[in-house]
């Protein structure tokens, strides 16, 4: 179903991103990243990707989901080992053989018929090993997907980018897809643009969900309702209210089919987006903690779009001192370095309307 609010897992519910699928499933190169703002269907694309690529090629799949970093200042090489662990688990359990070649690696044991890993100093598992190995015991394909891999940022004491660019010379069988909602921060994370960084001058494939446009919004929801059978003629006015990310539009789909109140879904909508955009910009403050009030003027000020100067003119008016150029820049490159603005010629916006609406 179109407006089932979970993560898509065939491509039958996946609405019109056929060409980006099998753009995915081909793995131009070792490593493939997956952009796109917030809620435009990533995690969807990727697991029906892998789920076919399973199936059809019995392609061994990793999938590690950083969402769970979301609310940490930092992420510890421990923390990174027991989603790896946990993972690794799972697919054990179909595929018995990866527990006979795990067990050589240092740093892991075998309790029961669970792998577990060690992360002390003197024991730790090596990521580096754990591909060595995937890639020398196993006759299939290895893709191991790092859901939304920004937050490795926050990653302390272990830099995997070596680990990745070695798997990328030299490992055959081993993929990465690698997916981002705030892509600058992802480049930033990987510095495949830096002359000192493990993955510089790798080239890397890169498969991006843009928001529908407002003619692929309303066929989405006109499908989408026709395919239960519910009568609705307002898809345009919804594009207009809602804008075209498909999450926002999937969990208006979604209420009205159980409420078939027009007003009363669009409000729903309105309210969780606004209280979800908050609690995560929340997280992007968290080590930013003594800005906070100027990174909140600065969203409201740009709800509805402004120019640097309307920026640096309110929160002196705020604030009754003066505030460097420098500060401000700083600023702006953070917001847009984490997708929630954009620079459109010399005016900044929000990213996608509703993150404007949850500010004004």
């Amino acid at each position: 179903m179109l407006f089932d609010p979970v993560p898509k897992t065939n491509r039958r519910d996946f609405f019109d991103r056929e060409r980006e699928i099998d753009q995915l499933k081909e793995l131009r190169t070792p490593i493939v990243l997956v952009l796109g703002l917030r809620r435009t269907g990533k995690s969807s694309l990727i697991k029906i990707a892998t789920n076919e690529l399973n199936k059809e090629k019995d392609a061994l799949i990793l999938y590690i989901d950083l969402r769970k970093f979301e609310e940490k200042n930092y992420v510890s090489y421990r923390d990174f080992l027991l989603q790896l662990q946990n993972e690794i688990n799972k697919m054990s359990k179909k595929y018995h053989y990866i527990m006979d070649i795990l067990r050589r690696i240092q740093g892991v044991s075998i309790v029961g018929t669970e792998i577990k890993f060690s992360w002390s100093k003197e024991n730790r598992v090596s990521f580096h090993s754990l591909l060595d190995v995937l890639e020398e015991g196993s006759d299939r394909e290895v893709i191991i997907v790092l859901d939304e891999a920004q937050e490795l940022v926050k990653m302390r004491g272990i830099n995997i980018l070596p680990t990745l660019a070695y798997a990328y010379d030299n490992l055959k069988k081993v993929k990465f897809v690698i997916s981002g909602s705030e892509m600058g921060l992802l480049y930033e994370f990987l510095k495949v643009n830096t002359p000192d960084s493990p993955l510089y001058g790798r080239a890397i494939s890169t498969v991006e969900l843009r928001p529908f446009n407002k003619e692929e919004a309303v066929l989405f929801l006109n499908q989408g309702f026709k395919e239960v059978n519910v009568t609705f003629n307002k898809e345009e006015e919804t594009y207009e209210r809602l804008g075209g990310i498909p999450g926002w539009l999937t969990y208006f789909g979604f209420s009205y089919l159980e409420s078939r109140d027009y007003e009363a879904s669009l409000k729903k909508t309105l309210d969780h987006a606004r209280e979800l955009i908050k609690k995560e910009f929340e997280n992007f403050l968290l080590p930013r903690y003594i800005a906070k009030k100027r990174y909140y003027l600065i969203m409201k000020v740009l709800s509805k779009c402004g120019r640097w100067s309307d920026v640096k003119r309110t929160l002196e008016a705020e604030e009754g001192i003066e505030i460097s150029d420098s500060e401000i820049y700083n600023y702006l490159t953070q917001l847009m370095i984490h997708s929630w603005i954009v620079k459109k010629n010399e005016t900044y916006c929000p990213a996608e309307p509703l993150i404007g609406y949850a500010f004004t």
